[in-house]
């Protein structure tokens, strides 16, 4: 007879997975209505804008608590390097100050700055260079939520990067690669009350029906360049479908 499988928790493990998040239920109603739900996985794929999309999400997380409770704390796993981090900071301080403006709470460079800093200090980036380090950092996963347990969302940029550098004399499919990596992420966020975003190319499906959301995944958003000065937003979720627009304005989103 196997010996029975047991899972030993350290009261560290305890503490952090018992610990109250902040809160993102409501988070970016443009796209997620009242969602989405800690433990929820998000899918983002666009050939084009996805980065100015990202810098617009990671700022509202940012600060979405910060004026009325605790901050929010965003973990980035940076495989692709395409976000301008000059733009978030920028985005980041535009959306700060029209908070504070409609708050009245003071706007002057001192508070500002203060609050800046404050709000950045909440933003995590591991860059990743290698597979070998890609699944080490996955694997530490658990350890990085309990050393920062104000984390609530964690965000792959890309989820696909590495995948040709793994593939041998067999080649997994696509949709079976990112399932895979979703199952082994998806234990630690839901345990620790996280959500998952990630990206991928838009190529990057084996099957072509685009909008055949996952099983695994509960929010598939996919950007389309209109070429008209607008994006398309294809948002098919576990719970709604929508079409969205929106334009690039002054490095960040403005929604049409």
């Amino acid at each position: 007879m196997s010996a029975a499988k047991f899972k030993i928790e350290s009261g560290v493990q305890l503490l952090a997975r018992l610990t109250k998040k902040p809160d993102l239920e409501n988070f970016y109603p443009a796209l997620f209505q009242s969602g989405p739900k800690n433990g929820e996985v998000i899918e983002v794929f666009s050939d084009s804008c996805a980065s100015h999309f990202l810098i617009d999400i990671i700022s509202e997380a940012l600060i979405q608590t910060r004026l009325n409770g605790a901050p929010a704390g965003v973990l980035i796993f940076n495989t692709d390097g395409n976000i301008n981090y000059e733009d978030l900071i920028d985005v980041i301080k535009k959306k700060i100050f029209c908070s504070m403006q409609s708050s009245n709470v003071c706007t002057d460079s001192s508070a500002l700055e203060n609050t800046l800093k404050e709000t950045v200090a909440n933003l995590y980036v591991v860059d990743i260079y290698d597979v070998t380090q890609f699944y080490t950092t996955i694997h530490k996963l658990e350890s990085i939520l309990i050393e920062y347990p104000n984390i609530s969302l964690v965000i792959f940029n890309t989820l696909t990067a590495f995948y040709w550098s793994e593939q041998g004399y067999k080649i997994i499919k696509m949709d079976l690669y990112i399932k895979n990596l979703i199952n082994i992420i998806q234990k630690v966020i839901k345990e620790y009350k996280t959500i998952l975003l990630y990206t991928r190319p838009d190529y990057f499906c084996t099957n072509k029906d685009a909008y055949n959301i996952p099983a695994e995944v509960n929010y598939q958003i996919r950007l389309l360049d209109n070429s008209k000065g607008s994006y398309q937003v294809n948002v098919n979720s576990t719970y709604f479908k929508a079409t969205k627009f929106f334009k690039i304005y002054n490095k960040g989103l403005k929604w049409m």
